[in-house]
């Protein structure tokens, strides 16, 4: 990655005109939604970029050099205003490399709480608005982005994944896909991050352990499991006993060892995640091993649990006051 800041505006010979060729590439921010409104772009509440912290971590933490880490910062800096009570993802760089197309960009986080993204699908679009290559990024091992933070992060568009390769002077964009309403609606029976034997498992586990309460909504820790890298899967049930279907947003996850100390504390943001009127769904969260606080953990000893949602007027629901750093779990 260093080897592409060396050659970032190498030839420039000031600050004022890096600048405006900072200016000259940045492209159009876009919002992952978390703060519910239905267009956070047209919002006029924003946070100044110079107000969120840099953040650098993997190989933005490891392979810059001072001067690098300086001119990420004075990038960061010039960056326009972030809506607030959201996290927004602005390219600041675009690069066609012998292995495929390559942006780079801040991903901003103007929120109280820190953030784990799961799973982020996006696309590059021409002008025109032609999708020539779409691909979900897997950004569990990144670790979550933490509260009013900014983080550097690339994206990699393979030659090979792509639908169509353009002309090499086509500019690209990119863009962030949203799931569409009938693709949730059909899919209400799917159960993430699970087999189809887990899923059995778990779905009768929490017919049996769990079961629907009418007039009730809360969520229900089944299990917890080893999961990839050294992390931790937890299993969770989603139950709603009203008569109508619900949407929840948010999902904080603590998880305690015997001794009652914080092994890891993870907010999870979900797109869509519905769940019918009077029905259950199980949802598998995976904890990073980045996420994790203590060096040794016994599987075995650890609980998880979250903290107890309620319902609030207006057909939402918040979490119970007496969890300061969990807010907005459905709505």
């Amino acid at each position: 990655m260093s080897w592409l800041l060396e050659n970032w505006f190498g030839s420039k010979e000031s600050l004022e005109q890096v600048r405006e060729d900072i200016h000259e590439n940045l492209h159009r921010e876009f919002y992952l939604g978390v703060s519910g409104l239905e267009n956070p772009q047209q919002s006029a509440n924003r946070v100044e970029s110079k107000e969120l912290f840099l953040v650098l971590n993997g190989p933005w933490d490891d392979q810059l050099d001072e001067a690098e880490h300086e001119l990420l910062q004075y990038a960061h800096d010039e960056m326009p205003p972030v809506v607030r009570n959201e996290v927004g993802i602005i390219p600041f760089f675009t690069q066609v490399t012998n292995d495929g197309y390559l942006v780079l960009t801040y991903v901003r986080n103007a929120t109280d709480r820190s953030i784990l993204l799961q799973k982020l699908p996006l696309s590059l679009v021409t002008e025109d608005g032609e999708e020539v290559a779409r691909k979900t990024f897997d950004l569990i091992t990144s670790g979550p982005v933490m509260e009013m933070s900014s983080r550097p992060m690339e994206f990699m568009f393979r030659w090979d994944e792509f639908d169509r390769i353009p002309e090499k002077e086509v500019p690209l964009k990119l863009a962030y896909i949203k799931p569409k309403k009938h693709e949730v609606e059909e899919n209400q029976n799917f159960n993430l991050g699970l087999s189809a034997d887990e899923s059995k498992q778990y779905m009768q586990q929490a017919a049996e352990k769990a079961p629907i309460v009418e007039g009730e909504v809360d969520l229900q820790v089944l299990d917890i499991k080893p999961g990839e890298d050294n992390g931790l899967k937890v299993i969770v049930a989603f139950r709603n006993g009203l008569a109508k279907r619900l949407e929840f947003t948010e999902v904080p996850i603590i998880v305690h060892d015997k001794d009652g100390d914080t092994v890891a504390r993870v907010h999870f943001t979900l797109e869509n995640m519905k769940v019918e009127a009077n029905s259950h769904r199980i949802w598998a969260f995976d904890i990073p091993f980045s996420s994790i606080k203590k060096e040794e953990v016994n599987l075995a000893e650890l609980t998880a649990f979250i903290p107890k949602a309620q319902q609030r007027k207006k057909e939402k629901a918040q979490v119970a006051p007496e969890v300061e750093d969990n807010k907005g779990l459905l709505q």
